[in-house]
């Protein structure tokens, strides 16, 4: 008998302590917290840009590659002070020097080619942020109701020195990012994903060759003298004359062309500024191709960049025909017309 008490007694007892243990994790597990919305996804994420291509002459800061990272989360409803939940982002890689650009750390050749910038698609804000340092991805929830949502993320790869062209992309893991939220009031409770950058073996650069060569790289022509009275409304032109750029160009790529405003840089209209030893008032000048104003842009070979214009492949090039003429940008007064302009190509 003694025996059976004995053996109640401990029977008793264990049970209390599985009671207890079982308490306290739903206690625990009552914390509000933040989640994966993805059934049995993983927290870690990687992304990839596959082949890139890189211009000749390109300036740093250049944008390479893009890509679009889309994480879900979902949260708990958070009603303990202060509620809800902050956002944060976090990059452990060194600055470039580039605003937003931190280098992809790499034991290959020409570590400190490239770049990346992280940039919140939902707010258009890049991360500033670098070596393990965080930085707010949006402002936090305040609710005490359940939130979802997903974090919308651009990723751009950057040349960050001219060393890319002995650069090789790394096909191994690289870099080690995260986004995640975290409760206000117990702050270790939260989800955050980890994100990396991996071309499993599939990734390459490829150095775009520098196709054409300009015969002509100094091109100096005069207009003819016009009278005042041909240019006596204001966008009236005269004096047309042609003159070409010339190439001496091989297969391989496509050409295009920014015309720069040497007197005013900053110029992207389409009439070229005199320079300052000119004497008449009232005149500028045009450049026209295909009978069509060009633009002008900032001195870059850059993609896209302002004012760009498309002159073909380069197989099939030999020369840019172009016209320059007189416009009227106001009463015209006698005297010298002069403008000068540079010309920079693109092989895309």
């Amino acid at each position: 008998m003694q025996n059976e008490k004995t053996m109640l007694k401990y029977l008793l007892i264990t049970t209390l302590c599985i009671a207890g243990s079982a308490y306290s994790v739903a206690s625990r597990a009552q914390i509000p917290t933040c989640y994966n919305d993805e059934t049995g996804a993983d927290y870690q994420r990687s992304f990839s840009f596959g082949t890139v291509l890189v211009p000749r002459d390109i300036p740093d800061g250049t944008v390479l590659a893009t890509k679009i990272l889309t994480l879900p989360y979902r949260c708990d409803a958070n009603t303990t002070s202060p509620y809800g939940y902050s956002f944060y982002f976090m990059n452990n890689q060194r600055p470039t020097g580039i605003p937003g650009v931190s280098y992809v750390l790499t034991s290959l050749p020409a570590p400190e080619s490239l770049g990346l910038r992280f940039t919140n698609l939902e707010t258009g804000e890049v991360m500033m942020v670098y070596n393990g340092a965080t930085q707010d991805w949006a402002p936090p929830h305040t609710t005490t109701k359940p939130i979802e949502g997903r974090y919308q993320i651009k990723v751009e790869l950057i040349k960050a020195s001219d060393r890319i062209y002995n650069a090789v992309i790394p096909n191994g893991t690289v870099g080690i990012w995260q986004i995640g939220a975290k409760n206000r009031a117990r702050p270790t409770y939260g989800y955050k994903y980890q994100i990396y950058w991996n071309e499993a073996g599939k990734g390459k650069l490829i150095i775009m060759p520098k196709t054409c060569t300009v015969t002509t790289p100094d091109i100096k022509f005069p207009l003819p003298p016009v009278a005042a009275s041909k240019l006596g409304t204001v966008g009236m032109t005269a004096g047309d004359t042609g003159f070409n750029i010339g190439l001496n160009c091989k297969s391989g790529s496509n050409v295009y062309v920014t015309l720069t405003d040497l007197t005013n840089q900053g110029n992207t209209g389409n009439q070229l500024t005199l320079t300052p030893d000119s004497s008449a008032q009232g005149v500028k000048l045009r450049i026209l191709r295909n009978g069509q104003p060009v633009g002008y842009g900032p001195d870059s070979a850059a993609i896209g960049n302002t004012n760009q214009w498309y002159v073909g492949p380069s197989a099939t090039l030999s020369n840019i025909p172009l016209t320059a003429q007189y416009i009227a940008t106001g009463k015209v007064s006698s005297g010298t017309v002069k403008g000068v302009a540079t010309f920079t190509m693109s092989y895309q």
